[in-house]
């Protein structure tokens, strides 16, 4: 055996032993005398890549594609490589190599998938988890994968049973009891939501996802003094959780703690200027304390970011009422409704602002809409009989 197979030896059998380093040192001597040894450079390129060296890695695997084009699994490793890297679309060149060079490989179809769930392609994810499942049926992290992209694709009731089969497979892993209690919520089924976040949590106590779904689905379901128990142990995980401190402000607000809330909501905003959420909730705080042109300020704010926030519209008309700007409210309130015609607060209050000008007919009209919709609207059947009074009726 020549010196050089010897030292190739060595290196493979560091690897083996787990010596990584040792492996890489060797490997680059033999390439320091045989600069083509395609081997030693697909096997660097590994070795360099569980060592997370991964721009290192790219320059042997790229010689390594160069020496010999037929390998599948040297433009499959080059794909993982070029992901590590945040180099998407090369990775799909990569990926897509190995696949024709080699269609039966289930891991360059689930890895090129997820490869798509970053460029948020869901669809092509989802078909691509599809070819590695049907290649490999318990394939775990090709159902997480494929669930994970349903749910993105908001097709939950068809994400549900691939997180089962996930789980199935893999019943430990909290990221998929979080992604079936996501799904679950999502479909108004808060109960079951609350008992998946809770298996999450018994597996990663720390997991601020959980913490913050399951504070989400108690708020959906009122229950705001649970949720706010849950924010907090989301921010208190997460301090920079700019989402749980808005949860926690929203909540706050719904409890009518409107200076706390409008507290939590400075948070979030400090921490992302741009959360038009947060500057709705600011808004309804600000609303809560009576400081109207705060609130305004802050309903244009979020409307700014996001213009067909309809809240922000609600919470404006109501604003504009009180400052009693009529037509601005009016005209918010068309906007509202033209959104969610099933708005009863909304026709509430058009109701008010038009019996506030004196349009009497018109408002009737909204009264006789928002309870219609909503029977028990507080107001509502007062404005009504205000305003056949003043029809004389």
């Amino acid at each position: 055996m020549s010196s050089l197979d010897k030292k190739y030896q060595d290196a493979v059998k560091a690897v083996n032993d787990g010596q990584l380093p040792e492996a890489g040192r060797l490997f680059k001597k033999v390439l320091k005398t045989e600069p083509n040894n395609v081997a030693s450079l697909g096997l660097l390129a590994a070795v360099l890549m569980k060592m997370e060296r991964h721009a290192e890695a790219e320059q042997y695997i790229a010689r390594a594609v160069k020496l010999n084009p037929e390998s599948d699994a040297f433009f499959y490793n080059y794909g993982l490589i070029s992901k590590k890297l945040g180099k998407p679309q090369q990775a799909l060149e990569q990926f897509n190599r190995a696949l024709d060079i080699n269609a039966e490989m289930p891991e360059a179809w689930n890895n090129r998938g997820t490869v798509f769930m970053d460029l948020a392609q869901y669809e092509n994810a989802v078909s691509d988890f599809d070819q590695a499942i049907s290649l490999a049926p318990n394939h775990w992290w090709a159902f997480s994968n494929k669930a994970r992209s349903l749910s993105e694709l908001r097709r939950y009731d068809e994400a549900l049973p691939v997180f089962d089969k996930a789980i199935s497979l893999r019943p430990d892993f909290a990221e998929d009891w979080l992604g079936r209690a996501h799904a679950l919520s999502r479909l108004g089924r808060y109960d079951d939501a609350l008992a998946a976040y809770d298996r999450a949590l018994a597996f990663k106590p720390d997991l601020v996802e959980a913490w913050f779904g399951r504070g989400n689905a108690l708020f959906d379901t009122g229950r705001n003094d649970e949720a706010l128990a849950n924010y907090d142990r989301a921010v208190a995980l997460r301090p920079n959780f700019a989402e749980g401190w808005l949860g926690r402000g929203n909540a706050l607000y719904y409890l009518k703690r409107h200076d706390e809330a409008l507290d939590a909501c400075d948070r979030a905003l400090a921490l992302d200027p741009d959360l038009a959420a947060g500057w709705l909730a600011g808004g309804n705080a600000f609303s809560g304390l009576k400081r109207y042109d705060h609130a305004l300020a802050a309903y244009d704010k979020a409307l700014a970011l996001s213009p067909d926030m309809t809240e922000a519209w609600f919470g404006r008309s109501s604003v504009l009422c009180e400052l009693q700007c009529y037509e601005e409210a009016l005209a918010a309130c068309d906007k509202v409704l033209a959104a969610r015609p099933d708005l009863a607060e909304a026709w509430l209050v058009s109701g008010n602002a038009l019996a506030a000008q004196a349009r009497h007919d018109e408002a009737l009209a909204s009264y006789d809409k928002a309870l219609a919709l909503k029977p028990q609207l507080a107001g509502a059947e007062t404005g009504r009989l205000h305003a056949r009074a003043q029809l004389g009726g």
